[in-house]
Parts: structure tokens; sequence; C-alpha cells
């Protein structure tokens, strides 16, 4: 199967919020152009095809992204993905087993692979799956595995008013193009923390501040997220006056999922991750860590 990722689309910089006016300009000069591209090339579409009632195709997805710790490379998505309603496994259980598969840059597609013997935990309550993934089939797709600021594991939870980036596979942007060719659209971005909890990362898109970083314009008003799921979100560190970054978790909601468009609320788009501290170093999930964090 061909499959197609395009340049980087709906790109932003979200100047909100920032402390001063110079530490404001700072970021936005510094998240542009280099560091959204980046961000691009470490999230892969996690996708499967299926055949509507007329025999069409369709394609759906969600994100996933390759974490390199000082213990182990693996894979991650959000486990919403590939249990529960309108996922992989849901749609395997109508319509019969199907291949699921990771894309790539440059029509390039890994290998089908059997996600049961390739998982290495998943948890529906944290919403987080983790999966074996090789050098080799990283490299197949022209991907990249991210390593980041982990001096030490897990990285920090980041702070309130720190700024993040993050990056996606929106459905809204995956077009099934023949029988043989899927194309798929990636959405990056940047802004800041709103709000930090033990079991929540949030950023808030405040559409006043926001400005188009790669000169592909800014999404529109209640733009359907939908597909992004399982990207990482990253946070920023200006360490003497060089902009590195660490991970602060992966999205499991972005803004206005919801199938009811009366039950969406126009103008709040929020993007939701699930802190990286529940993600072990080996690949394993910190189920204790999170029920210590329950309440």
């Amino acid at each position: 199967m061909q499959v197609q990722v395009l340049p980087p689309l709906p790109t932003v910089t979200n100047l909100a919020h920032m402390p001063t006016e110079q530490e404001a300009r700072e970021i936005a000069r510094r998240v542009g152009k280099a560091a959204v591209e980046f961000a691009a090339t470490i999230v892969a579409p996690l996708y499967w095809v299926g055949r509507n009632p007329d025999t069409t195709l369709y394609t759906r997805n969600g994100t996933a992204f390759f974490l390199q710790t000082r213990d182990a490379l693996f894979g991650v998505t959000a486990a919403h993905v590939i249990e529960g309603p309108r996922s992989w496994r849901e749609h395997c259980e109508q319509h019969g087993k199907t291949t699921i598969r990771l894309a790539g840059g440059e029509g390039t597609s890994a290998a089908p692979f059997d996600w049961d013997a390739r998982c290495v935990d998943i948890d529906l309550d944290m919403d987080i799956a983790t999966f074996v993934v090789s050098p080799r089939e990283i490299e197949q797709i022209n991907r990249t595995a991210y390593s980041g600021l982990q001096t030490t594991w897990p990285p920090e939870l980041p702070r309130e008013r720190q700024g993040i980036m993050y990056a996606g596979f929106p459905g809204h942007s995956t077009r099934q193009l023949s029988r043989e060719a899927v194309q798929f659209g990636v959405v990056c971005g940047a802004g800041l923390v709103s709000s930090v909890s033990p079991r929540n990362v949030s950023s808030l898109m405040e559409r006043e501040h926001l400005e188009p970083a790669l000169g592909e314009g800014i999404p529109p008003e209640n733009y359907d997220y939908g597909g992004i799921s399982g990207g990482p979100m990253l946070y920023n560190i200006l360490q003497g006056g060089i902009l590195v970054n660490a991970l602060a978790g992966l999205i499991y909601s972005g803004p206005n999922t919801s199938d009811d468009p009366n039950e969406a609320i126009p103008g709040f788009e929020l993007f939701r991750a699930r802190p990286a501290i529940y993600i072990r170093s080996d690949g394993f999930l910190d189920r204790d860590l999170w029920a210590a964090n329950r309440g």
C-alpha cells in the first residue's frame, strides 16, 4: 500500500499568558519552523483500512511515537486507539481480523505487524499503550525515535505557563486516495500549559493569540482533531539561551472530539495529555503510581 504523509499543515504558536513580553517574544522566536518540523519527524500514523457497505474503502487512524529511554526503545500510542469503542479491536470483532500498520514519510510504509504479539503494556484507564518496535522499522518509515532531555526517568511534570509542542494525525486530514494509496496530514502546534495535575496536562488553544508558524495558516474553529490521540506533548525549557524539550506526556484528547456536535463546546479547544510519569523506562506502565494518584 502506498502511503503519503503531507508536510505539516495547521501550525500555530500560542503567545498567550507568558510571564513577560520579553519571554513571549523569545518563545515565539524559538518555537518556529525548525521546532515544529522536528515534532513532525517523531510521529507516525497508526492505521487500518476498512470497507463501507457500498464497498468503498476508508481509513481509521491514531498517532504513535517512538520513545528511546536508557533501558529500551518502544512505541507509544493512546490505548483507546487499540481497544474500546471505534478502536482497531472493535473493528476486528465486527469485520474480522484487520491489518494494522505504521505509516511513514515519503511514501514509505512499515510491514504489517501483529499487535497482540508486539504489545508491551496497555491500560484503558490510563489510556496509554506501548509496543515493541525496532530501529530498522523506524528507519524504514523515515521517522526518528525521541529521546529528548531525559537524563533521568521519568521526566518531571511541566509547570503551568510553560511552553509546549505537540504533533499528530487528525483523521479529518486522512484521505483514501485509491485502493492502494492513503494520504495523511500531520498537524503540529505550540502553546502553553494551562493546567497540571498528577493525572493530566492540559493546554487551551486561545485563538486571539495564535500566529501561523509555517505560513500554512491557522486551523479553523472547531477543527476536528480526532486521530491526534497518541501523539506526544513536549514541554520547552530554555537552557543557556537554547530551547530544549522534555516529554510531558501523550495526547489522549483533542478539541471537539464528540461525535455529537451539540456536545462540543465552540471556542473551547483543549488538548489533554497523560503525563509521561506513568510510562516506565522499560515500556511497562506504572499502575501503582496511577493508583496512588487517584482522587
